[in-house]
């Protein structure tokens, strides 16, 4: 059933409320098997979830399939890699398919996805997490539309070149000392993070969206109409840090997100957002609380 408001618990505690999570209208029309690229999804101010999102509401049957691609150019549909799946060749499409363990490219690309399209595809780590706590899919050149992403260390990591669209990121398994989110980047440009369901529930979560300017500063980020829930410090760090290397980020426009309370009044422990700034090309416009409580502001 489709969720747009949250019940706050008029409390203050962090204890989880009921879920604010969206689910797919119940009026919804139903996408066709085999269709690429015409979302599902409820429209905002209705967010993805399970029922819209990776490959289980296509009603495909899936096949076994390489771990590995190795060709440019191929389209790939009803897939199931059980190992992972690992990206050698350029302009790779694969849709309707699941992928158990983690996506990642190889020396070969110089660890670029080099053009992957991800369509109606779930991204299952299935609880098996190495030490270091690593993304579900990363770093640099890749789409991901309809992505269910969960049971990994984090995410999706950003570096270069990246859109994430009607996705479900959620579900993290913890390891000592990790910190997590469901999107985040260290550094890099060209991000296109568009009506996503993102939340980051577990020990290690720093915030649902993470911009850090850790190895290169932040630059060009279009942040538009997504959820954000946490119960980490707070749902989004906004790209100029002061403490990391590269503390100023540019062209960042949050457009027009709601913050939810799914697990405290202020989305974050702290609050629903830290270190945006209005640096150069930098815009802050119609981001709000879930429940209509009004308007989210930057940090004063």
């Amino acid at each position: 059933m489709s969720t747009e408001t949250p019940v706050p618990d008029g409390k203050g505690k962090f204890a989880a409320a009921p879920s604010a999570s969206a689910s797919a209208s119940p009026s919804a029309t139903p996408k066709k098997a085999g269709s690429i690229g015409n979302s599902a999804c409820p429209s905002y101010p209705k967010f993805p979830d399970e029922n819209c999102t990776g490959y289980k509401h296509t009603g495909v049957k899936l096949r076994d399939c390489p771990n590995t691609v190795t060709k440019s150019n191929v389209k790939l549909d009803g897939c199931r890699f059980t190992n992972g799946l690992t990206i050698e060749g350029k302009n790779v499409t694969i849709s309707r398919s699941l992928v158990l363990g983690k996506v990642g490219g190889t020396y070969k690309t110089d660890w670029s996805l080099v053009g992957l399209r991800l369509v109606d595809v779930e991204i299952d780590g299935g609880g098996k997490v190495d030490p270091n706590g690593e993304a579900a899919i990363g770093n640099d050149d890749y789409t991901c539309i309809r992505c269910h992403i969960h049971g990994t260390g984090r995410g999706a990591n950003m570096r270069k070149n990246v859109h994430i669209e009607d996705s479900y990121l959620h579900g993290w398994v913890y390891v000592n000392g990790a910190h997590q989110t469901a999107i985040g980047s260290n550094g890099g440009s060209n991000y296109k993070v568009i009506h996503n369901n993102l939340i980051c529930d577990s020990d290690g979560c720093s915030a649902a969206l993470s911009l850090y300017g850790d190895f290169e500063p932040i630059n060009n980020a279009l942040i538009e109409r997504n959820l954000f829930n946490t119960n980490g410090g707070y749902c989004t760090y906004g790209g100029s840090t002061s403490a990391k290397p590269y503390p100023i980020g540019t062209n960042i426009r949050y457009v027009n997100n709601l913050f939810g309370k799914k697990y405290g009044p202020k989305c974050g422990y702290y609050g629903p957002v830290a270190t945006f700034e209005f640096h150069q090309g930098n815009v802050w416009s119609g981001n709000a609380w879930q429940d209509g409580s009004g308007a989210v502001k930057p940090q004063s």
